[in-house]
């Protein structure tokens, strides 16, 4: 009598409980607090800058460098992630041009990069961009 009582509680216990596991699992979503950004511009002409030792250029990579872009056209240069705060991952510094920047041969986009890091002598280097293709440059720091 005893094990027939504990097993209809055992049984009406999992039919209650086993509905709100399941209720409770439908509320739990892990992208509910992402936020994507609305701006749909296309951003155009992807530029990469790999800094390299100049030393050993496939063996040492610079790390943690401060980044500095200068220049006329400034303003134009944006990180990937759409924000004028330029950090490298690594050695490489991913760029692009904003969408109101249009450069061609007639009218291209000049800055500065400088790169400043531990135990590297600080280093400029002027970019100019006149196409909407991909660019990629390589820029050696010399160990001090």
């Amino acid at each position: 009598m005893k094990t027939s009582i504990a097993s209809i509680s055992r049984s009406g216990l999992l039919v209650f409980m086993i509905p709100l596991l399941f209720s409770s699992c439908q509320n739990i979503n892990p992208f509910n607090d992402i936020r994507f950004p609305n701006n749909t511009s296309n951003y155009h002409t992807p530029i990469l800058i790999e800094f390299v030792d100049e030393e050993q250029p496939n063996i040492v990579f610079p790390k943690n460098l401060t980044i500095s872009i200068s220049g006329p056209d400034k303003n134009l240069v944006l990180s990937d992630l759409e924000s004028k705060n330029h950090k490298t991952a690594g050695n490489l510094l991913s760029l692009v041009l904003s969408p109101n920047a249009k450069p061609s041969t007639q009218h291209p986009i000049s800055f500065t990069i400088t790169a400043q890091g531990k135990h590297y002598e600080p280093v400029s280097k002027n970019i100019t961009i006149s196409t909407l293709s991909n660019q990629s440059f390589t820029i050696p720091l010399n160990y001090e």
